[in-house]
């Protein structure tokens, strides 16, 4: 079975979704790569899944997400805003905040450019 890396997550949240799978038939490792992984505070884990499940890993992954959206308020249109130095002004894709492009990061939300 050919098993390709999905991604790096923290450690509970791996075991999480790894369960949510399980659910859906696909068998996904999880494995601590010392190259991309993390030990200490904060573990985080490679996740592998069959390459064969992917469709199946990818609607999961669809189906979390509106999960954690439900109810949020999010515009769409503002996931677009490009920050540009060269402009005047720009505005951050993240919280709507119009700042000026001499400044690297959102006045309101702190997003780093």
């Amino acid at each position: 079975m050919n098993l390709i890396r999905l991604g790096t997550m923290p450690l509970e949240e791996a075991k999480t979704f790894q369960r949510v799978l399980a659910t859906k038939g696909v068998r996904a490792e999880l494995d601590h790569n010392g190259q991309t992984c993390t030990r200490g505070c904060t573990v985080t884990v490679e996740v592998l899944i069959p390459e064969i499940s992917l469709p199946i890993v990818q609607d999961t992954m669809r189906e979390q997400y509106q999960k954690l959206m439900e109810g949020l308020p999010v515009d769409w249109s503002r996931l677009n805003e490009v920050y540009d130095p060269q402009k005047s002004e720009a505005t951050c894709p993240a919280c709507g905040t119009q700042f000026s492009t001499s400044q690297k990061e959102c006045p309101d939300c702190g997003l780093c450019f």
